[in-house]
């Protein structure tokens, strides 16, 4: 609401030239406003300026919401805080580097920094993730290759040695679908029944996959889930029920990996003997 009188605030004209010839086509090319807001003999005393947002808030109009004095500086301060924080991070491990980037995306957002300077950074973040996922894809890829290929190697060692199933470790972090893709090659090119744990060292944390060869002897001797469920208990898991001869689950303590691999041995053990 506007007091009465309200001040009026021309740009190119004054106010006088205004109201004098309030008709003159012209003016409708300048701009002139009504102000409520507190006026200043001089820029010099506002010592700053940072324009915080632009919105619209109904149609044809818009709000611009702005701070000077130490206000301005705090904000130009802060926003170039969390710029060097933004650029620190592109060099951060991908394992720290997920949470932080979104941690920053929280901060940024709500923060009161220049408008110019948040739109920087946020740009900068959207090269952080895509960062991020190029990483996370070629880690993937890696996990992808060494679980396979250490999965098969081990399956051949047992199948060697007239083992009927093979169980092993083969840490690729939380990743179930490197995991998932070994099981299912063990089974594909060896036909055995194969349990594979993977623990994640910052978490503690354990998945495990299990598979046993679909209408095979061995399925009717050993159920997959009974198996994983059994050998998830020291690893304080749990399991969903298998499908197509696969079971996947994980456990929040990591510490009692091999006491897991022995009790699914044993089981293994007992029912394919």
């Amino acid at each position: 609401v506007y007091p009465d009188p309200v001040r009026v605030v021309a740009v190119g004209k004054k106010v006088e030239d205004l109201l004098a010839d309030p008709e003159n086509k012209e003016w409708s090319s300048i701009s002139s406003e009504l102000c409520g807001g507190t006026h200043i003999t001089n820029t010099r005393e506002a010592k700053a300026f940072a324009l915080l947002s632009e919105e619209g808030i109904a149609k044809g109009v818009r709000r611009i919401t702005a701070v000077t004095t130490e206000s301005a500086l705090k904000a130009m301060e802060l926003g170039g805080l969390l710029l060097k924080e933004v650029d620190d991070a592109s060099n951060m491990e991908v394992r720290l580097l997920e949470k932080k980037v979104a941690s920053l995306k929280t901060t940024v957002d709500s923060a009161s920094i220049p408008a110019a300077q948040k739109a920087d950074i946020r740009s900068k973040i959207a090269q952080l993730q895509n960062q991020l996922k190029k990483a996370q894809k070629k880690i993937a890829e890696q996990n992808m290759q060494r679980a396979v290929t250490t999965a098969t190697e081990l399956a051949e060692v047992a199948a060697k040695e007239g083992k009927t199933f093979c169980v092993t470790r083969i840490d690729v972090g939380l990743d179930a679908a490197a995991l998932r893709e070994a099981v299912s090659k063990v089974i594909q090119q060896k036909g055995m029944p194969v349990m594979v744990f993977s623990i994640d060292e910052t978490t503690n944390k354990a998945v495990v996959y299990a598979g046993v060869p679909e209408k095979s002897e061995q399925s009717k001797l050993l159920e997959v889930s009974e198996w994983l469920t059994n050998a998830l208990g020291p690893l304080k898991g749990r399991c969903g029920k298998g499908k197509g001869g696969l079971a996947t689950g994980q456990g929040t303590d990591g510490s009692h990996v091999k006491e897991a691999m022995d009790l699914a041995t044993s089981f293994a053990s007992m029912k394919l003997k």
